[in-house]
C-alpha cells in the first residue's frame, strides 16, 4: 500500500501517521482546517498535513481516526461527492464522556457508527476494523503475542480486500483477520468496547496491551 489518508489528529491519528510513515507509506493527515494547531504534532513527525478534504483527495483508502462523536460531521465537511468510491476504514468508537470515569460506548445491537456512516454516505465503501483494541496494537500487532484477531465488517468485497492490504502492511497475518460479514455486524464489534473498558479498568492502566483471540479445539 503506497498512500493513505488519515482523518484525525488525536492519539489514534498520530499513532497511525507515525507507523505508516515508518513503513514507507505516503500518508497525509487531515484536520478540520489545514492550519489547525492540532496538526503541529503530526507535522513534527515529518508527516504531510492538510484538511480533511486534502486527506480524502490524497488516497483511495482513508482511515477514520476522528472522535466517533464527530465522525459524520467530519465527513460531511468533505462532502459526499468527494467521498464517493473511496474506501473508509473506520477505526473509531462513539464514546460518551463520563465525568471522573471511563467514557461510555454508545453502540447498541441495532445501531453503530459504522452503519450510520454507510447510510449517510452510500457511495462511500465503509469497512469497520481495528476498533476493538488500543491504537498501538492496531498499528503493530506484534505487541501482543499469538494469533489475536482483528474483525472486518463491511458490504463491499473490494473494500475489504483493501482493508486486508492495509492490515498486512501493518503486520497483521491472514490468520488473524476475521470477516464478520456486512456493515450491520459493526454493531457487535463496537459494543465490545464496553467489555474492553472494563478489562482495561480491571487490569490497570499500566498493564501490558492486550487483544481478543478466538481459541477452539
Amino acid at each position: 500500500m503506497t498512500s493513505i489518508g488519515v482523518l484525525g489528529t488525536g492519539i489514534v491519528g498520530r499513532t497511525f501517521a507515525a507507523r505508516l510513515a515508518e513503513l514507507g507509506v505516503d500518508v497525509l493527515v487531515g484536520a478540520r482546517t489545514a492550519d489547525s494547531p492540532s496538526l503541529e504534532p503530526v507535522a513534527a513527525l515529518g508527516v504531510r498535513t492538510g484538511s480533511f478534504a486534502d486527506a480524502v483527495a490524497h488516497a483511495e483508502v482513508i482511515v477514520n481516526a476522528t472522535n466517533g462523536l464527530h465522525s459524520i460531521a467530519a465527513l460531511e465537511s468533505v462532502g459526499a461527492e468527494a467521498l464517493a468510491g473511496k474506501t473508509l476504514i473506520d477505526v473509531s468508537n462513539e464514546l460518551e464522556p463520563v465525568e471522573g470515569g471511563f467514557p461510555k460506548p454508545l453502540a447498541s445491537a441495532d445501531d453503530s457508527l459504522g452503519q450510520r456512516i454507510q447510510t449517510a454516505f452510500p457511495e462511500l465503501r465503509v469497512v469497520k476494523a481495528l476498533n476493538t483494541m488500543n491504537c498501538t496494537v492496531m498499528v503493530d500487532p506484534s505487541i501482543v503475542e499469538g494469533d489475536h484477531v482483528v474483525f472486518l465488517s463491511g458490504d463491499d468485497a473490494a473494500a475489504k480486500d483493501q482493508a486486508r492490504e492495509l492490515l498486512a502492511t501493518l503486520g497483521w497475518r491472514p490468520v488473524q483477520v476475521v470477516d464478520l460479514g456486512g456493515i450491520d455486524t459493526a454493531a457487535a464489534v463496537e459494543m465490545t468496547m464496553s467489555l474492553w473498558m472494563r478489562v482495561t479498568m480491571a487490569r490497570g492502566s499500566d498493564a501490558p496491551r492486550f487483544n481478543w483471540a478466538i481459541n477452539s479445539g
